[in-house]
C-alpha cells in the first residue's frame, strides 16, 4: 500500500550557524519545524474522498453542506480532501449518525482503496433538533472540531502502514541525490559539496548518482548580500525536495562576517559548515519520514553573539 507524500507548504527547518574560525563552532541549534512539519512527518493519503453520507440523520441539501463542511475542515488541516463520490484509488472518509435521547453523534470511518476500515472517530454529540434542521452553525462546528482529530487519525494510520512496509522509507536509508552548491566565493562550492558528501553517508543517507535512483533531491545555494562597507551577510540555503520536486525542507545557515573573508579560501569554515548542515538534512528527512516524534515548535534562538570571524589561511590549523 502506498501512500504518497503531501507538501502543501514549505516546511522550514532553520539552522543559525555561526561561521567561527580554527574549529570554534557552535553546534547547530536544532527546532521542530512546527505545525507543518508536524504534519509532513506522517502525510496523509494522496486522495480523502468524503462522499455526501446516505446515514448521517440530514437530510439531502443539509448532508450535501455537512460532507462540503467536513471537507474544508480537513483541507485546512492540509489534507486533500474533496467532496465527491470516491474513484478507484482514492481513500474515503465515510460519516454516519445515531440518535441516543435528545443528541445525535456523527461517527467518521477511515477506508483505504482496498475496502478495509483503517480508523474510526466519534463526533461530538450535537442537539438532535439542530442536526436535523441542518443548522448551518451546528454542521459547521462540528466539522471544524472534527477535522484536527481526523488530520492526526490519518497521521497515525499512515505511520502504521509505514512501519509495517518492509520497503518504505521508514525501514530503509533514504537514496539522495545531490548534484552540488552553487554561488558560493572562493573555493566554496568545492568544498562545501565535498563535505557534504563526506558527512551524509555517516548518519545514513545513501548517495546516488542519478536523480531517477533517488527518493529525495537537495540543492545547495550561497547567497551573499553586502551590509555595509565591511561586513556581508552569508547565507546557505540548502533546499530538499521528494522525488516529484514538492519541497520537503529547507536548512538555512546564516552569518554576518569580514567583506572578502570568504573570496579565496573557505578551510575549516566549509568542514564545520557542512557537518552542521548534513544534520540539518538528516532532521529534515527524519520529519518528513516520520522517524522522529516532533513535539510543539520552539521558537528559534538568535545565533550566539559574538565578532565576525577571520577563515584559516590554507595550510593553518589551530
Amino acid at each position: 500500500m502506498r501512500i504518497l507524500n503531501l507538501v502543501l507548504r514549505l516546511s522550514i527547518l532553520a539552522l543559525p550557524l555561526a561561521l567561527a574560525a580554527c574549529g570554534d563552532f557552535p553546534e547547530p541549534m536544532l527546532h521542530q519545524p512546527g505545525r507543518m512539519g508536524m504534519i509532513l512527518s506522517h502525510p496523509p493519503p494522496q486522495r480523502l474522498v468524503v462522499p455526501v453520507p446516505a446515514r448521517a440523520l440530514l437530510a439531502d441539501q443539509a448532508a450535501r453542506t455537512f460532507a462540503d463542511d467536513v471537507t474544508g475542515a480537513m483541507v485546512a488541516q492540509t489534507v486533500p480532501a474533496f467532496a465527491q463520490k470516491p474513484q478507484r484509488g482514492d481513500w474515503v472518509l465515510g460519516i454516519t449518525a445515531s440518535l441516543t435521547g435528545s443528541s445525535v453523534t456523527p461517527s467518521y470511518t477511515i477506508i483505504d482503496p482496498r475496502g478495509h476500515v483503517q480508523g474510526n472517530l466519534t463526533g461530538n454529540p450535537v442537539p438532535s433538533q439542530a442536526w436535523a434542521d441542518g443548522d448551518p452553525a451546528t454542521l459547521t462546528a462540528e466539522a471544524d472540531a472534527a477535522g484536527p482529530q481526523l488530520a492526526a487519525l490519518l497521521s497515525n494510520i499512515d505511520a502504521a502502514l509505514k512501519e509495517s512496509d518492509p520497503n518504505s522509507l521508514y525501514n530503509r536509508p533514504p537514496r539522495l541525490y545531490f548534484p552540488g552548491i552553487v554561488g558560493a566565493p572562493g573555493d566554496g562550492d568545492e568544498s562545501l559539496a565535498r563535505e557534504m558528501r563526506k558527512d551524509l553517508p555517516n548518519l545514513g543517507i545513501i548517495l546516488v548518482s542519478q536523480r531517477k535512483q533517488a527518493d529525495y533531491v537537495m540543492h545547495g545555494k550561497v547567497r551573499l548580500t553586502t551590509v555595509n562597507a565591511q561586513t556581508q551577510h552569508i547565507e546557505i540555503v540548502w533546499t530538499i525536495t521528494s522525488a516529484d520536486g514538492k519541497i520537503a525542507g529547507v536548512v538555512r545557515q546564516p552569518h554576518d562576517l569580514p567583506k572578502g573573508s570568504l573570496d579565496t579560501y573557505w578551510g575549516d569554515v566549509a568542514v564545520i559548515a557542512g557537518s552542521a548542515a548534513a544534520s540539518g538534512v538528516k532532521e529534515v528527512l527524519d520529519n518528513n519520514i516520520g522517524k522522529k516524534p516532533l513535539p510543539g515548535a520552539a521558537p528559534a534562538p538568535a545565533p550566539p553573539p559574538g565578532p565576525p570571524p577571520v577563515p584559516p589561511q590554507p595550510g593553518k590549523t589551530s
